[in-house]
């Protein structure tokens, strides 16, 4: 799956589904918000944005666990000077170039290991 192709909305979403589990985080489709999961007297209530694509906090304990490596590449005469690229696992050989968001790039090499992951499981046996 090319996920360079989706929403901040979309891959946060899809992070969330396998980062905390189906019951804990939600949605909005129409404000296009992830909410972390809260319960209150049995009612499900948001508890907090996810937003790993925009936020520093929710990406990072995903990049320091996973390895991912963001590197900037202001000397690219092709493109803008605020294009970042080589976002890798090198475990995985997984890697996105020419983002201009560093932590949605993370985001998505991180999506591609757990293809990578399941495609290796797969095989396996």
């Amino acid at each position: 799956m090319d996920y360079s192709k989706l929403s901040d909305f979309e891959v946060n979403l899809k992070l969330a589904h396998i980062l905390l589990g189906k019951d804990n985080y939600d949605w909005n489709s129409d404000k296009k918000e992830v909410y972390l999961a809260g319960i209150d007297g049995g009612e499900f209530l948001p508890n907090g944005y996810f937003d790993p694509c925009n936020n520093p906090a929710d990406a990072w304990p995903i990049i320091f666990k996973y390895k991912i490596s963001i590197e900037f590449d202001g000397d690219n005469s092709t493109e803008p000077q605020t294009t970042w690229c080589h976002a890798r696992n090198l475990y995985r050989s997984c890697g996105i170039n020419y983002q201009s968001n560093p932590l949605r790039a993370a985001m998505i090499v991180f999506l591609m290991m757990q293809d990578s992951a399941n495609v290796q499981d797969n095989t396996e046996g």
